[in-house]
């Protein structure tokens, strides 16, 4: 197998090492959480956003703030609410005057954009024409005022968060801003062991640190590298399949997918499947994606992609079964066949 192409003479090995550390000094202050945390890390060297969801109290916060300080980089945290403009996260000009000269010129002041992390906290709690000022950071990873363009450090990050039980004061993001987050990665509560442990760590006098173990020039080389990974026809074919069998009408698609999705992923989501997979090669010591990385991604990077049938979530159906059975599918081979659909839907 070809050798992976050194940046800044890191090494498969090296990437490898580096992602436990930083799991590791995570894991001082979130406890539990082990998948959230390796999806979150894959979504993060593949150069992705990310949506974190689920019910509140849960940590999200502080989650992203450590992630931050373990990975030395600049960190922001955006509140959003209902009068948040987009000047306040953006940047604004303002006109200034000189004295001495009696000139008067436009400058442009940054926004809290300006970082390599950012958290858009309660993204939801804004509304549309606020959301939409991510847009373009979030796709092209710079900020246009006045017909100038300013770029953002890199790395770039953006984590967004939305709590689950809210349903007044919210405006739902569009399936445009949704498709720009590489994976949607929810929270669930923890165990009754975990949540001991979380007690009796979070009500004593002990104060837990981190230590930075990775800088902004580290986690470039790491996110080249593994964008480096090769993946053979067959396991890339395998990703396509489980993205293509979403989308009603496509030509072999089971009719169980016309009547429960009213919109399929979109090419990015093929892109996200594969993008996180190698990091996740990476991070379990191989130079190669196979069809397990891509499957342990398949419910982040594609949930939040599908667009259920209101009859569909009547019927007891949700994002998460149905992208179990997609993969299911795609392990079967084509994308004609799929009689495996409905045995994984009745198991609700």
């Amino acid at each position: 197998m070809k050798q992976l192409v050194n940046f800044m003479n890191l090494t498969p090995q090296h990437f490898h090492d580096k992602f436990h550390a930083i799991r590791h000094e995570l894991g001082k202050v979130v406890i539990g959480q082990e998948r959230v945390i390796e999806n979150l890390l894959a979504a993060v060297f593949a150069n992705g956003h990310v949506l974190l969801k689920g019910p509140p109290g849960l940590g999200r916060t502080l989650l992203v703030k450590t992630l931050a300080e373990v990975l030395g980089l600049s960190f922001r945290r955006i509140q959003f609410s209902p009068d948040l403009l987009p000047t306040d996260i953006l940047g604004t000009e303002v006109l200034e005057s000189n004295v001495s000269t009696g000139e008067r010129n436009f400058r442009f002041f940054k926004g809290p954009v300006f970082a390599n992390l950012i958290l858009a906290d309660e993204i939801n709690r804004s509304p549309t024409r606020t959301q939409a000022a991510l847009l373009e950071i979030m796709q092209e990873r710079q900020v246009t005022s006045v017909g100038k363009t300013y770029f953002l450090p890199k790395p770039f990050v953006l984590i967004a968060t939305q709590n689950t039980l809210e349903t007044e004061g919210i405006w739902n993001l569009s399936e445009a801003q949704t498709d720009r987050f590489i994976m949607m990665i929810e929270q669930i509560y923890p165990t009754e062991q975990e949540e001991r442990l979380m007690l009796h760590a979070t009500t004593g006098s002990r104060q837990v640190s981190v230590e930075s173990v990775t800088n902004p020039e580290e986690i470039a080389a790491m996110q080249a590298l593994a964008r480096a990974v090769p993946v053979v026809p067959a396991v890339r074919d395998f990703a396509l399949a489980i993205v293509r069998a979403s989308r009603p009408g496509e030509e072999g698609a089971a009719a169980e997918v016309n009547e429960n999705i009213r919109l399929g992923a979109s090419p990015r989501a093929a892109q996200a499947l594969l993008l996180s997979s190698k990091v996740l090669a990476l991070a379990r010591g191989r130079q190669f994606v196979i069809r397990q990385d891509i499957i342990d991604v398949a419910e982040p990077v594609m949930s939040h992609r599908l667009l259920m049938d209101l009859r569909a979530f009547a019927g007891g159906k949700n994002q998460r079964l149905v992208t179990k059975a997609l993969v299911a599918s795609a392990k079967e081979g084509t994308l004609a066949g799929r009689s495996r659909w409905t045995k994984e839907l009745l198991k609700v």
